[in-house]
Protein backbone atom coordinates (compact mmCIF):
# COMPACT_ATOMS: atom_id res chain seq x y z
CA UNK A 1 0.00 0.00 0.00
CA UNK A 2 1.66 3.19 -0.94
CA UNK A 3 1.65 6.42 1.13
CA UNK A 4 -0.52 8.18 -0.41
CA UNK A 5 -3.29 4.95 0.09
CA UNK A 6 -2.54 5.11 4.23
CA UNK A 7 -2.86 9.44 3.92
CA UNK A 8 -6.11 8.89 2.44
CA UNK A 9 -7.62 5.94 4.71
CA UNK A 10 -6.74 7.74 7.39
CA UNK A 11 -8.27 11.13 6.84
CA UNK A 12 -11.46 9.01 6.12
CA UNK A 13 -11.39 7.41 9.37
CA UNK A 14 -10.69 10.48 10.75
CA UNK A 15 -13.84 11.89 9.41
CA UNK A 16 -16.30 8.68 10.12
CA UNK A 17 -15.04 9.26 13.75
CA UNK A 18 -16.46 12.64 14.14
CA UNK A 19 -19.55 11.61 12.42
CA UNK A 20 -20.12 8.66 15.07
CA UNK A 21 -19.23 11.20 17.57
CA UNK A 22 -22.08 13.58 16.60
CA UNK A 23 -24.66 11.01 15.88
CA UNK A 24 -23.64 9.66 19.28
CA UNK A 25 -24.19 13.17 20.63
CA UNK A 26 -27.72 13.34 19.04
CA UNK A 27 -28.26 9.82 20.75
CA UNK A 28 -27.97 11.01 23.67
CA UNK A 29 -29.48 14.40 23.25
CA UNK A 30 -32.47 12.88 22.44
CA UNK A 31 -32.35 10.15 25.14
CA UNK A 32 -32.20 13.86 27.50
CA UNK A 33 -35.37 15.23 25.63
CA UNK A 34 -37.06 11.60 26.50
CA UNK A 35 -36.32 11.84 29.92
CA UNK A 36 -37.15 15.57 30.38
CA UNK A 37 -40.83 14.71 28.83
CA UNK A 38 -41.15 12.12 31.85
CA UNK A 39 -40.01 15.06 34.26
CA UNK A 40 -36.73 13.08 34.89
CA UNK A 41 -34.77 15.60 35.08
CA UNK A 42 -31.72 13.96 36.63
CA UNK A 43 -31.27 11.15 34.12
CA UNK A 44 -32.17 14.19 31.46
CA UNK A 45 -29.30 16.07 32.67
CA UNK A 46 -27.50 12.87 32.58
CA UNK A 47 -27.65 12.23 28.94
CA UNK A 48 -27.26 16.05 28.16
CA UNK A 49 -23.75 15.75 29.83
CA UNK A 50 -22.93 13.04 27.62
CA UNK A 51 -24.23 14.55 24.72
CA UNK A 52 -22.21 17.38 25.91
CA UNK A 53 -18.91 15.43 26.10
CA UNK A 54 -19.48 14.61 22.84
CA UNK A 55 -20.13 17.57 20.97
CA UNK A 56 -18.84 20.46 23.34
CA UNK A 57 -20.81 23.17 20.84
CA UNK A 58 -24.28 20.90 20.92
CA UNK A 59 -25.92 24.55 21.76
CA UNK A 60 -29.29 22.19 22.10
CA UNK A 61 -28.22 20.06 24.53
CA UNK A 62 -26.56 23.25 26.40
CA UNK A 63 -29.99 24.66 26.39
CA UNK A 64 -32.00 21.66 27.13
CA UNK A 65 -30.20 20.74 30.06
CA UNK A 66 -30.64 24.19 31.15
CA UNK A 67 -34.36 23.59 30.91
CA UNK A 68 -33.77 20.54 33.29
CA UNK A 69 -31.91 22.19 35.42
CA UNK A 70 -34.29 25.07 35.34
CA UNK A 71 -37.47 22.72 36.39
CA UNK A 72 -35.35 21.77 39.55
CA UNK A 73 -35.61 25.27 40.39
CA UNK A 74 -31.73 24.93 39.68
CA UNK A 75 -31.46 29.24 38.55
CA UNK A 76 -27.87 29.56 39.02
CA UNK A 77 -26.75 26.19 36.96
CA UNK A 78 -29.52 26.96 34.65
CA UNK A 79 -28.70 30.45 33.97
CA UNK A 80 -24.42 29.25 33.49
CA UNK A 81 -26.29 26.84 30.86
CA UNK A 82 -28.34 29.16 29.30
CA UNK A 83 -24.97 31.77 28.74
CA UNK A 84 -23.26 29.14 26.93
CA UNK A 85 -25.67 27.99 24.98
CA UNK A 86 -25.56 31.96 23.72
CA UNK A 87 -22.37 31.73 23.26
CA UNK A 88 -22.03 29.40 21.36
CA UNK A 89 -25.64 30.73 19.19
CA UNK A 90 -26.59 34.18 19.63
CA UNK A 91 -29.73 34.28 18.38
CA UNK A 92 -31.09 31.48 20.45
CA UNK A 93 -34.39 33.10 21.55
CA UNK A 94 -34.88 30.76 23.84
CA UNK A 95 -31.97 30.32 25.52
CA UNK A 96 -32.42 34.58 25.99
CA UNK A 97 -35.74 33.66 28.23
CA UNK A 98 -34.97 31.05 30.13
CA UNK A 99 -31.81 33.33 31.45
CA UNK A 100 -33.91 35.97 31.95
CA UNK A 101 -36.63 33.83 33.89
CA UNK A 102 -33.54 32.70 36.29
CA UNK A 103 -32.44 35.96 36.71
CA UNK A 104 -35.73 37.25 37.13
CA UNK A 105 -35.88 34.41 39.79
CA UNK A 106 -32.72 34.97 41.62
CA UNK A 107 -33.72 38.54 42.44
CA UNK A 108 -32.00 40.54 39.14
CA UNK A 109 -35.38 41.52 37.76
CA UNK A 110 -33.52 44.27 35.36
CA UNK A 111 -30.99 41.48 34.03
CA UNK A 112 -33.47 39.69 33.36
CA UNK A 113 -36.02 41.84 31.62
CA UNK A 114 -33.23 43.02 29.57
CA UNK A 115 -33.24 39.33 28.47
CA UNK A 116 -36.54 38.59 28.01
CA UNK A 117 -36.54 42.00 25.78
CA UNK A 118 -33.86 40.50 23.56
CA UNK A 119 -35.87 37.15 23.18
CA UNK A 120 -39.01 39.42 22.32
CA UNK A 121 -37.19 41.12 20.00
CA UNK A 122 -36.13 37.73 18.31
CA UNK A 123 -40.26 37.17 18.19
CA UNK A 124 -40.21 34.33 21.39
CA UNK A 125 -43.97 34.95 22.47
CA UNK A 126 -43.87 33.38 25.53
CA UNK A 127 -41.07 36.28 26.23
CA UNK A 128 -43.57 39.02 25.63
CA UNK A 129 -46.41 37.17 27.88
CA UNK A 130 -43.65 37.32 31.02
CA UNK A 131 -42.55 40.62 30.20
CA UNK A 132 -46.40 41.57 30.88
CA UNK A 133 -46.11 39.50 34.10
CA UNK A 134 -42.54 40.54 35.67
CA UNK A 135 -41.08 43.57 34.12
CA UNK A 136 -42.22 47.21 34.46
CA UNK A 137 -43.86 48.98 31.79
Amino acid sequence: MSFKNLIIIGLILISSSSVLAQESSFTWYFEGNKQLFKKNYDLAIEAYNKAIELDKNADYAWFNRGNAKFEQQLYKEARLDYNKTILLNAEYAEAYHGRGMCKIFMGDSEGGCKDLKVSKNMDFKPSRYAMNDHCKK
